[in-house]
C-alpha cells in the first residue's frame, strides 16, 4: 500500500498536525484519486485555525477546499462518468449535494440541504492525495494554465458569483472593498462587465497599486478623505451603484451602507467573525437598498478557468505565497505586511511547479 502525508485537524483553535505514514486512498466507483499539486489556504481555514468560525464539524479531517490535482486513479466507471484519463489535470468543487432537494430542483445547489464540503466534511487538498467524489462536479484544468492558477481558480469563481449577483451595468460606479484572493478576483471579473468607474478600498497601497494594473479606475485607502469626495463627484453626490463587500470586516459593510447610492446594490460576500450592529433604517425607510447574500461558486467553475485561459484575468499574479506541508503553521499564520502583496497562500504537497 502506497503511503502518504497530510495535514489533519483535530479541532478547532491550532489543532492541526502534519501526519505520514497515511495510505493513500483508493477510488471507489465513480470516484477520482488525483495526486494534489497545489492547494490553497482561505480565510474560512484560518478561521478553522484560530477557532472564530461558525461552524460545527467532526474532526479529524483533512482541510483545503482549493485544490487542482493530476489525476492518477479512476474507480470503476469514473473515466465515462467525468470525461476523465489518467494524468489530465482536473478540479472538484467543494460542494457536493445530493437528492432532488427544493434548492437543486430550482438550480441552487449550492445552497442544497444534503451536502458534503470538501475540505470540510470530507477530506480536502492538504494532502499529497486526495479523492474527488463520484458525485462531485469536476472539470479538466486547461493546458496553458498553470497549477497555480488552477489553484486560484475556486476563489475566482466565488469572485465571479459575486459579480453576477451584482448585476453591473455599463453606466455603474462600482465600488469593491477589500483586496484579498476574491476581492482582486471580484475587481478583474468586474472590470470584465466595462462600469463606467470601478473602484478598489483596501488599506495596504502594494494591493490598490496592483489593482490598478488588474482594472480598477481608482483605489484608496478606507479612511482616505477623497475616497467620498471621488464618489460624490462621479455620481453628482447620489452614490455607488454598486458596492461588493469581500474583505469580511464588518467596518467595511458599514462603509458600504454609507457609500451606496439610493435603490443601489449591495453584495455581502465574505465569512465574519463578528456581529455587526447597524440602523436597519438605512435599509428601509432612508435608501430602500437592494442587499445581497453571496455564497460559493454556482455554475462558475469553468467560466473562471475559461477566463483564466484566454488571459482575461490574471491568475498566476493571484498566487502569491507558496509552502511545503511541512511548514503548514508558517503558511497558516503568515501575516501580511502593508507594504507587500500577499493574496492568496498556498500548498504545494508534491513540490513546487516547474515555471
Amino acid at each position: 500500500m502506497k503511503r502518504m502525508k497530510a495535514i489533519r485537524c483535530h479541532g478547532f483553535g491550532g489543532r492541526h498536525r502534519l501526519e505520514g505514514g497515511l495510505d493513500v486512498p483508493e477510488p471507489g466507483p465513480g470516484e477520482v484519486l488525483v495526486r494534489v499539486d497545489a492547494s490553497g489556504i482561505c480565510a474560512a481555514d484560518r478561521a478553522m485555525w484560530d477557532a472564530t468560525g461558525p461552524w460545527n464539524l467532526n474532526f479529524p479531517f483533512t482541510p483545503g477546499h482549493e485544490f487542482t490535482g493530476t489525476v492518477t486513479a479512476l474507480g470503476e466507471g469514473a473515466d465515462l462518468r467525468h470525461g476523465l484519463s489518467i494524468g489530465n489535470r482536473a478540479i472538484a468543487e467543494l460542494n457536493v449535494t445530493y437528492g432532488n432537494d427544493f434548492f437543486r430542483q430550482r438550480g441552487l445547489y449550492h445552497l442544497s440541504d444534503s451536502m458534503d464540503v470538501v475540505g470540510a466534511t470530507l477530506d480536502g487538498g492538504w494532502a499529497e492525495y486526495m479523492i474527488y467524489p463520484a458525485d462531485a462536479l469536476i472539470h479538466k484544468v486547461p493546458d496553458t494554465l498553470s497549477n497555480r492558477a488552477a489553484c486560484y481558480t475556486e476563489p475566482l469563481a466565488n469572485a465571479i458569483h459575486g459579480v453576477q449577483r451584482a448585476d453591473i451595468g455599463f453606466e455603474d460606479v462600482v465600488v469593491v472593498a477589500g483586496a484579498g484572493p476574491i476581492g482582486m478576483g471580484m475587481v478583474q471579473a468586474a472590470h470584465l462587465k466595462t462600469p463606467r468607474k470601478l473602484i478598489l478600498i483596501n488599506p495596504g497601497k502594494a494591493k490598490r497599486d496592483l489593482a490598478l494594473t488588474f482594472g480598477a479606475d481608482l483605489a484608496f485607502h478606507p479612511e482616505d478623505p477623497d475616497l467620498r469626495t471621488a464618489i460624490s463627484d462621479l455620481t453628482g453626490g447620489r452614490g455607488a451603484d454598486v458596492f461588493l463587500e469581500a474583505s469580511g470586516r464588518g467596518s467595511a459593510f458599514l462603509l458600504g451602507l454609507e457609500l451606496i447610492r439610493k435603490a443601489g446594490r449591495l453584495v455581502v460576500f465574505g465569512v465574519y467573525k463578528d456581529k455587526v450592529p447597524f440602523d436597519l433604517n438605512i435599509l428601509g425607510e432612508f435608501k430602500e437598498l437592494d442587499l445581497r447574500g453571496g455564497h460559493l461558486a454556482p455554475f462558475t467553475y469553468s467560466t473562471a478557468l475559461d477566463l483564466m485561459a484566454r488571459g482575461l484575468i490574471d491568475g498566476d499574479a493571484c498566487v502569491t505565497h507558496a509552502y511545503p506541508l511541512e511548514d503548514f503553521e508558517a503558511a497558516i499564520t503568515r501575516a501580511p505586511d502593508p507594504d507587500e502583496v500577499q493574496i492568496k497562500v498556498i500548498f504545494e504537497p508534491n513540490g513546487p511547479e516547474s515555471l
